[in-house]
């Protein structure tokens, strides 16, 4: 890690951000929380933008990033070496804060295992795990090991004031709404179909294929589709050229882009997109979508036994009234299922503006534009009590 020796008087806060989605979320913290204390110093490991934003970090966790049970076992190894890494720069740094942003499967084994080491600590959950969702019992974890879960979802307050009284839970609205900037957003072009096939490589080579098909069969179609490929960051954009070019050679018009989503979205008439961060941000861009998951099946079985909630998509997740886009799953992700609905969307302008009204009011659910800021005054908050000395409490009563 570069640049050990800033300040030995300035507070020292690590955050932890294991994916594409933390990453950008991280670097919006760091610049909200320097914005109210110059000179924090901050340390840990995320990805690009944390770093950019002045994390001096000891690698970037956001390159390992994986998803399911039988792709997190094969990389049980280099996990395992990452993990204790930053068990032993904590000990050696004794952070005032620790954040965990996300990535609850990594960050919760964290939490639990520096607990016992920094008592002096504040440690913060900012974006909560979805124990809502499934593996409830985690949030027994949360209240031995958390000083402050930060919620970016307003119904999750009262689930953990039900599951997990006594557990400190704040809710400050979502981060993304801070990029909502109407000027820097283009005009919709007609037949520009957006491409989001996810922000891990297993995630890319799932769905690109999938994603690739779909395209192809929507052009024979339409000849006039324009295609773009949107990912989170150059690295999985030169991931997906790459394949591209070894598999996906085709005759439609198709151009690559990443960085900046919700600038691209804004110029697309739909889009095909992984479920995840990426379907709330077609949300927020107001880009009708339609939503495409897959794993191996194995974690998929193992998944069902799990999850309690009926949707994928947060935007369903989040709607009164849901479905409001449609989810292929599984079994049902496939390019000739996925390109039919693509193709009655486009042939249907009701449809479209329908679910755009829809999506517009889940939006105006999350509350407006601050949430970075909101969270950095709690970080702040918090950090008062380590110069109080006041340690991990007992204020929490046992789960």
């Amino acid at each position: 890690m570069a640049n050990m020796t800033l300040n030995p008087d300035a507070l020292t806060v690590m955050l932890v951000a294991g994916e594409a989605s933390g990453d950008a979320h991280g670097a919006e913290l760091i610049n909200a929380l320097r914005r109210r204390k110059a000179d924090l110093r901050f340390i840990g490991c995320g990805g690009p933008r944390m770093a950019a934003a002045g994390q001096e970090q000891l690698f970037d966790l956001t390159r390992h990033a994986v998803v399911g049970l039988t792709e997190a076992i094969s990389h049980y190894f280099t996990f395992r070496q990452l993990f204790f890494k930053l068990v032993t720069l904590a000990q050696m740094q004794k952070p005032d804060a620790v954040i965990f942003i996300d990535n609850s499967g990594f960050n919760l084994r964290l939490a639990q295992a520096l607990r016992p080491k920094l008592p002096d600590s504040r440690l913060i959950y900012y974006i909560s795990p979805q124990v809502w969702a499934s593996r409830a019992g985690r949030v027994k974890v949360m209240k031995r090991t958390i000083d402050l879960v930060l919620s970016i979802f307003p119904f999750e307050t009262e689930w953990y004031e039900k599951n997990a009284p006594g557990l400190p839970v704040h809710y400050v609205g979502h981060p993304k709404l801070d990029l909502l900037l109407p000027d820097a957003l283009g005009q919709t072009e007609e037949g520009r179909i957006a491409l989001m096939p996810g922000s891990r490589t297993v995630e890319i080579k799932r769905h690109l294929p999938v994603l690739w098909e779909a395209a192809r069969i929507m052009a024979e179609r339409k000849p006039n589709l324009k295609f773009m490929l949107i990912s989170p960051n150059a690295e999985r954009e030169r991931e997906a050229v790459e394949w591209i070019e070894r598999y996906g050679r085709t005759g439609f018009h198709y151009e690559t882009c990443h960085n900046y989503q919700l600038t691209h979205l804004n110029r697309c008439q739909l889009a095909l997109v992984k479920s995840g961060t990426g379907s709330l941000d077609c949300a927020f861009a107001r880009v009708p979508q339609i939503v495409l998951y897959k794993v191996n099946p194995l974690t998929f079985a193992v998944a069902r036994r799990l999850v309690k909630v009926k949707y994928l998509s947060m935007v369903n997740v989040l709607s009164k009234n849901p479905p409001i886009v449609p989810e292929f799953i599984q079994q049902d992700c496939t390019g000739p299922k996925i390109a039919a609905f693509a193709l009655e969307l486009l042939d249907h302008p009701k449809m479209r503006k329908h679910m755009i009204d829809q999506m517009t009011e889940v939006i105006a659910s999350l509350g407006g534009e601050g949430a970075s800021d909101r969270a950095a005054r709690e970080v702040c908050l918090e950090l008062t009590k380590v110069a109080r000395g006041q340690s991990h409490s007992a204020h929490l009563k046992p789960a």
